[in-house]
C-alpha cells in the first residue's frame, strides 16, 4: 500500500513535530527555491534545540526528489496513525513486526 503524507500535527512527539514541518518547509525550498529551512535550522541550532535541524536540512536538500524522506510525517497505511517516517508508518500494522505491543 502507498504510504500518504500526514500532517505534522498529528504526531504525538514534540520534536518530532518539530522535525517534520522543518521538513515540509526545506521540501518547498527545493521545489520553489529559497533558503529558509536552512535559516531556520541555523537559529535552531544557536538557541541549542535538541531538532537535528541541520540534517533534517540537510537530507531533504540532498534527496531534493519532491519527498520529505525520513523525515516526513507519514500515516499508517491501515490505522491512519502519524509517524516520523516511512519505515514506522509501515511497520505500525504490520503483524510481522516483533515491536509492535500486544493489547
Amino acid at each position: 500500500m502507498k504510504l500518504k503524507e500526514a500532517h505534522p500535527s498529528k504526531l504525538y512527539d514534540r520534536t518530532e513535530r518539530a522535525c517534520a514541518k522543518l521538513a515540509r518547509i526545506a521540501r518547498a525550498d527545493t521545489v520553489f527555491g529559497g533558503a529558509k529551512a536552512l535559516v531556520i535550522a541555523d537559529r535552531l541550532d544557536r538557541m541549542g534545540s535538541r531538532v537535528p535541524a541541520q540534517a533534517v536540512v540537510g537530507d531533504v536538500y540532498a534527496a531534493s526528489n519532491y519527498s520529505c524522506g525520513e523525515w516526513g510525517a507519514y500515516a499508517c497505511p491501515e490505522c491512519g496513525t502519524a509517524y516520523l517516517g516511512p519505515d514506522k508508518a509501515y511497520a505500525c500494522c504490520d503483524p510481522d513486526n516483533p515491536d509492535k505491543e500486544e493489547n
